[in-house]
């Protein structure tokens, strides 16, 4: 595969592990259930399971999303690795 075409697509692979962790990290397991606790403690119909759940969530967002991130990272080095120019041009 031309080097040009890997180290594009190894970027699109790296943006999309990128912005899936944003969305899974940040606003499904961080924003989603902090604005449901908020709208259920509003109309009164928060109950402690409900709560428990969203802290949870909160509490693993974090590291969800660096293991989302990890494996896009993961995978765009190992569609395009720099090291691999350096031992070629040897």
């Amino acid at each position: 595969m031309n080097r040009n075409l890997r180290m594009l697509l190894s970027a699109a692979v790296y943006g999309f592990g990128l912005l899936a962790s944003i969305y899974i990290g940040g606003w499904v397991m961080i924003l989603e259930p902090i604005k449901s606790t908020i709208t259920a403690y509003t109309l009164g119909t928060l109950t402690l399971q409900r709560l428990i759940v969203a802290i949870v969530k909160c509490f693993c967002s974090l590291t969800v999303a660096g293991l989302i991130w990890c494996m896009g990272y993961i995978a765009s080095n190992y569609i395009y690795d720099s090291r691999d120019d350096e031992t070629l041009s040897e």
